[in-house]
């Protein structure tokens, strides 16, 4: 039997099984409950966070034939056919590559005629924003007056290229990205299902790599699979994607701690000696510094989506660090990782240690409150002892009032 990929094998089939779009799901059961179906459809957001998969969603909601409110019954003819892509009443369209007016005055075509086998003829537009401004005023009279029948449901990761006439005439839902918290509990769901063995802290390296999009986060696992087999550990998904190990970071920021470039230099060499690229450890240092900064400033695990065990070694680590020395490196490494990602002739790795030496060689960020106050009571001492030496209102003796006006005497004072 051919492998599945998990993206494809785990595509949720009802809203219920959606991740992280429960406000979706609930506004669009709502509306089938109700029977208040609008005509067209819009839904935004960024890659992999379900647009698609919940346009297909919705086409078997109004097309099941068990009429189920909450989740289309995925046996009846229409709902395989959604399915398997074969419904003749539900079309999918991709814009990207069928941008211009005859593709979409073709696909209007057959709208004039009621479905065949359902309630609702559906046309689903994937990346709609791709189409061209002729396309979208082909549409437009059949946008703004459809046939009772017919229902658009447009999916886009770029709204702003969606012209604002038809904006105005499409219901809109904006697609949140995906927490690593909830992406790493689909995919415990689904190594149980799968009967998997995965550590807790593989979970949190895939969902973190993921970027909030559930379908890299599944392409991450499948890779991830691939190389460890039904046991993946932490170690392994390091090793599998490139990654470096997060006690690297520990290292590297005690390094510049103590001032010792070459000892920054050594955590380099270990992450490019197990593959990782310096942009990927840069990225991965920016991430650590921005959990650094927040643990300090007293974020706790959860609202760091990190364990317990993290946060504190976080809190424990380099005492001497201020927030002003954080933010410094921090900025030194954002630029450093856009002048290495720019790709335009300079060699990675020297701009790295060239820019690690600087920061080892930093002296730390001073409080200028608490210098003030050490200060000042030196200050105060010094201001008291010059009083006791010359009292206010006293003047000092010059030099005319001690000296001879006359050359007859040493001892005859000027009247």
């Amino acid at each position: 039997m051919p492998y599945i990929a998990m993206a494809r094998k785990w595509r949720p089939r009802s809203f219920n099984e959606m991740t992280g779009q429960e406000h979706i799901a609930q506004t669009l059961k709502n509306a089938i409950a109700t029977g208040n179906i609008h005509h067209a459809f819009l839904f935004t957001g960024t890659r992999g966070v379900g647009k698609t998969t919940s346009a297909r969603i919705l086409a078997a909601m109004l097309n099941c034939a068990a009429k189920d409110e909450q989740k289309p019954c995925g046996e009846c003819e229409n709902c395989k056919a959604i399915a398997a892509g074969s419904s003749l009443d539900v079309s999918e369209f991709d814009a990207a590559s069928n941008s211009g007016v005859d593709e979409m005055r073709d696909l209007l075509e057959g709208t004039e005629y009621p479905p065949m086998n359902s309630k609702y003829r559906i046309l689903i537009i994937d990346e709609v924003h791709a189409l061209s401004k002729q396309a979208w005023y082909s549409m437009l009279k059949t946008l703004e007056e459809p046939p009772p029948y017919l229902v658009f449901i447009f999916a886009t990761t770029e709204v702003n290229k969606v012209l604002p006439t038809i904006l105005s005439r499409v219901l809109r839902f904006d697609f949140k990205r995906l927490s690593p918290m909830q992406i790493s509990k689909r995919l415990s769901f689904i190594c149980e299902q799968e009967s998997i063995e995965i550590e807790p802290e593989a979970l949190a390296i895939i969902s973190e790599k993921a970027d909030g999009s559930m379908r890299d986060a599944l392409t991450i696992f499948d890779e991830v699979f691939a190389y460890s087999g039904k046991t993946i550990t932490a170690q392994s998904v390091q090793n599998a994607l490139g990654i470096p190990s997060g006690a690297l970071y520990f290292e590297l920021i005690k390094a510049f701690e103590a001032h010792d470039a070459k000892g920054s230099f050594a955590v380099l060499e270990k992450a490019m000696a197990a593959g990782t690229e310096v942009q990927v450890f840069l990225s991965g240092f920016i991430k650590f510094l921005r959990n650094f900064l927040y643990a300090r400033i007293g974020l706790s695990a959860g609202q760091l989506e990190i364990s317990q065990a993290g946060l504190d070694s976080l809190k424990a680590l380099a005492p001497t660090f201020e927030e002003g020395d954080i933010l410094r490196i921090a900025k030194i490494i954002t630029e450093l990782s856009e002048k290495c990602s720019a790709r335009h002739g300079l060699n990675p790795r020297l701009l790295t240690e060239t820019e690690f030496s600087k920061i080892a060689w930093l002296d730390r960020v001073a409080n200028i409150k608490e210098a003030l106050e050490k200060i000042a009571p030196t200050a105060l001492l010094k201001e008291e002892n010059q009083k006791k030496i010359n009292p206010i209102g006293s003047a000092a003796p010059t030099a005319s009032a001690t000296s001879s006006s006359s050359t007859t005497g040493p001892f005859r004072l000027s009247l």
